[in-house]
């Protein structure tokens, strides 16, 4: 009888401590999920749930080595959800080294994955961009669609972001090539967009238009069709369809009940500046209180477009002390965010309407520099990390000595070959017949450019040069030798020199921008500097050949009176199309002059007439020791 007592007790006992605690303590799997879900629950502390994952992880070792991995995966995500990314990018390291041993391609590709986003969030353009083609060529590898694209969506945004639009391009062309495996085409609405904005770039308008239309065809979330509305948006004011923008945006603005703040608000400020660029009278209004409501939220970058926008409104209002506070504070903000290119594009407005314009000069010709270089290296460093993470992946597969893998680059390599091999064939014929094409469209046109040129020539040496030499042979023959004779001839050697500069053919091919730029230039020397901004998003193959030449023309006398006459230390040329109009803004920081209609030079009354015979107009703007700045507006 006791001993059945004493039994009875141990089997309560043992019952009651069995229930207070996890019955995974007695199974694997079990054990997992318990520790599983403890980890998951977002109401625990941060710390209790980094002590279930230790657990989790434990028993995972003895379920599955695919199991053990996800759990090693999740404690990374615990850590980036916790901002320490430090730690993160540590985590991922593991990982890789073990899915390495393991033998698992996935989720060797899966921990590049987050180790890109890890150094995304981190700032780190560079580092992202090689753990994703890491991770894009092994996803490759196991034929993995979904995942390709929507890395290659990640990469191709820090590609744009950084303007490498060529590399950005590559990324998604390669990644479309995918695109036929998916359930929902909507997943690459997105990278019709981005293609779009990358057309836009380049100023190919109709193709930019095509790629957007198409993102909007495949997107089915209306969140997402409000954002695609939005940038087709731009692209149509960038392209000078203003009230196409305006269409659109009311569009957009359509779908307010399922936006976030945020979207709402981008949406309603580039109403507002549709409208301003139209000339709608409520446009400031609608900029004014879209700056309110961005304010509201604290959205910092949605305030700095706000002020933007603002500034280019009252800009075309004359309104200069307006334009000028919304300027500052847009510089305010891009210079505390640090951001060169947005202290740049303020820059942009703040310098015509401010008295510290040559301090101002100066800060925007080192943020230019440094920009241009950033973005050059960018492209040189993406074209070079895609290359030698493909060389690493070749060296990788030779070594794991897989006739699977190896099956699998050769058909790859087949294919990008043939590809490229039909890419380069199609150029080569587009290229061809586009050469002949101009060749005898511009036949005509260069021999009356010839033409014209001989009869400027002449005329100038009639003038100038013949009337110099004739005075500096009759002191020659009346034996009167000084050194002042001496300088004459240099003089007349400067003339020629400068004659045959400035009568040389120009070219009005797509080479244009490049020898206009070539030759603004020429101006340029150790104590003067040039500062050009736009030239190349001008679409100049839409403009007749003679309105080319006499912008180069107009350009080359402005730059000239420059050199002559101001002691100009800085020279800004900014380039833009606006509703079907091109416009360029000059300004320097030289002495000035007094603009009474008496005192004009001819070179700036013979800059009036070439412009007016093209139906357009300039503007000037200079005072005495205050700089000189022109406004050229040109119908194209």
């Amino acid at each position: 009888m006791k001993q059945f007592v004493l039994s009875s007790l141990f089997l309560l006992y043992s019952f009651t401590v069995y229930s207070t605690l996890p019955p995974q303590k007695y199974k694997a799997e079990d054990s997992l999920l318990y520790y599983k879900k403890l980890s998951r629950k977002k109401k625990e502390s941060y710390k209790d749930r980094l002590a279930a994952n230790d657990k989790a992880i434990y028993w995972s070792r003895q379920v599955s080595d695919s199991v053990y991995l996800e759990q090693l995966i999740y404690r990374c995500d615990l850590y980036y959800y916790d901002k320490q990314y430090d730690q993160a990018i540590a985590q991922t390291k593991t990982v890789l080294d073990e899915a390495t041993r393991l033998k698992s391609k996935r989720f060797i590709a899966q921990s590049y994955d987050n180790q890109g986003d890890i150094y995304k969030k981190k700032q780190n353009a560079s580092e992202a961009f090689t753990n994703y083609v890491h991770a894009i060529e092994l996803f490759t590898e196991l034929k993995d669609s979904v995942q390709i694209i929507k890395i290659s969506k990640k990469a191709s945004y820090i590609q744009t972001s950084l303007g490498d639009i060529d590399g950005a391009e590559y990324t998604i062309v390669n990644a479309l090539d995918y695109s036929n495996t998916l359930k929902d085409p909507s997943e690459i609405s997105w990278f019709y967009d981005i293609l779009g904005r990358v057309y836009r770039e380049r100023g190919l308008w109709k193709e930019a238009i095509r790629y957007h239309r198409k993102a909007l065809q495949l997107a089915n979330a209306s969140s997402s069709k409000a954002s695609l509305i939005n940038n087709y948006a731009i692209t149509l004011l960038k392209s000078g369809d203003n009230n196409g923008a305006i269409q659109q945006l009311e569009v957009g603005l359509a779908y307010k009940d399922s936006l976030s703040l945020k979207t709402l608000y981008r949406l309603k400020d580039n109403y507002g500046f549709a409208k301003s660029r139209a000339g709608h009278k409520d446009a400031i209004s609608l900029l004014e209180e879209a700056l309110d409501l961005r304010s509201d939220i604290n959205d910092i970058p949605g305030e700095y477009a706000s002020h933007i926008h603002l500034a280019e409104a009252y800009m075309a209002l004359e309104n200069t002390k307006k334009t000028a506070y919304h300027a500052q504070q847009a510089y305010n903000i891009s210079s505390k965010a640090k951001n060169t290119e947005a202290v740049i594009k303020a820059l942009d407005y703040l310098i015509p309407v401010t008295k510290e314009s040559n301090v101002l000069f100066e800060e925007y010709t080192s943020l230019s520099d440094s920009l241009t270089k950033a973005q050059n290296k960018a492209k040189f460093d993406f074209a070079k990390l895609r290359y030698d993470v493909e060389k690493a992946e070749e060296r990788e597969n030779i070594a794991l000595q897989k006739i699977t893998a190896s099956q699998l680059r050769e058909d790859i390599a087949i294919r990008k070959r043939n590809w490229a091999l039909a890419g380069i064939g199609a150029l080569l014929i587009i290229g061809v017949v586009f050469i002949l094409y101009q060749r005898e469209k511009s036949k005509k046109q260069r021999l009356l450019d010839r033409y014209e040129t001989e009869k400027r020539l002449a005329k100038k040496l009639h003038d100038e040069l013949a009337n110099e030499i004739y005075l500096v042979m009759n002191e020659v023959e009346n034996e009167v030798h000084s050194p002042a004779v001496a300088d004459r001839l240099e003089d007349i050697y400067k003339l020629s020199r400068d004659l045959s500069r400035e009568t040389k053919p120009i070219q009005t091919d797509e080479n244009f921008p490049t020898e206009l730029a070539m030759n603004l230039q020429t101006y340029t020397s150790s104590e003067r500097k040039l500062i050009l901004r736009g030239l190349e998003s001008i679409n100049w193959s839409v403009i007749n050949p003679e309105v080319k030449i006499e912008i180069y023309r107009v350009l080359q006398e402005l730059m000239t009176n420059m050199r002559k006459h101001s002691k100009a230390s800085l020279v800004a040329l900014v380039f833009k199309s606006v509703d079907k109009l091109l416009e360029i803004n000059y300004s320097d920081n030289g002495k000035g002059v007094s603009l009474s209609r008496d005192s004009r030079g001819s070179g700036l009354l013979n800059t009036q007439t070439r412009l007016k015979s093209l139906g357009g107009e300039i503007k000037f703007d200079s005072a005495v020791d205050e700089g000189f700045r022109a406004e050229l507006s040109i119908p194209i």
